[in-house]
């Protein structure tokens, strides 16, 4: 008697084809996974240069006495070391904790806004309200814009704000991002000339 043998894959091709499967099922979904974090941190980024451009907008039709002006700044304002926490390591000045520091500077951010950070208008709102309005409409989560004024140079130490020759202003928009809460920031830069 004759039988005949019927074809069929064995037990063991069937679990190498399984876990062949499993493996390129998983690669496929951790792509999909990390391309959803890039896309979702890349519209993050895209909300705080939006922002960081109104603000640079806003800054470039002011002098550097506008600047002192809207942002309460005079002779008597002390200038001390600002410190940025969570700065990616790599980014240029930052110390191997994270921290990012400027020094002889003045801070004003939307964190913390009162009559002494910003002068309003009559009738209307200071530049850091309209900011902290406008990050909140970007969607952009625990989100602050802040400003970090630098004079240089100058020309009587005892005023050493009304007398430089020129301001440096670091724009930053710092948020949230993830589950994890990391810090991520948006940096932008001008300088404005003390033209007295």
């Amino acid at each position: 008697m004759n039988r005949r043998r019927t074809r069929g894959y064995s037990l063991v091709e069937v679990l190498i084809a399984t876990a062949i499967t499993s493996v390129v099922l998983l690669t496929v979904v951790t792509l999909f996974y990390v391309g959803k974090r890039n896309v979702y941190a890349g519209k993050q980024r895209t909300y705080a240069v939006a922002v960081g451009t109104r603000v640079l907008e806003d800054l470039s039709v002011m002098t550097a006495q506008d600047i002192y002006d809207n942002f309460v700044i005079d002779d008597n304002t002390s200038l001390s070391s600002i410190k940025l926490n969570g700065v990616p390591p790599g980014f240029p000045g930052v110390n191997s904790s994270g921290q990012l520091q400027f020094d002889n500077s003045i801070a004003r951010d939307t964190s913390n806004i009162s009559a002494t950070t910003e002068k309003t208008p009559s009738g209307g709102t200071g530049f850091l309200t309209q900011w902290k309005a406008l990050v909140g409409q970007a969607s952009l989560a625990n989100a602050t814009v802040g400003l970090i004024i630098t004079p240089r140079l100058p020309t009587d130490n005892t005023r050493k704000v009304t007398t430089a020759q020129f301001a440096k202003v670091r724009v930053y928009v710092q948020w949230d991002e993830g589950s994890a809460k990391t810090h991520r920031y948006a940096f932008f830069d001008t300088a404005k000339v003390n033209r007295q």
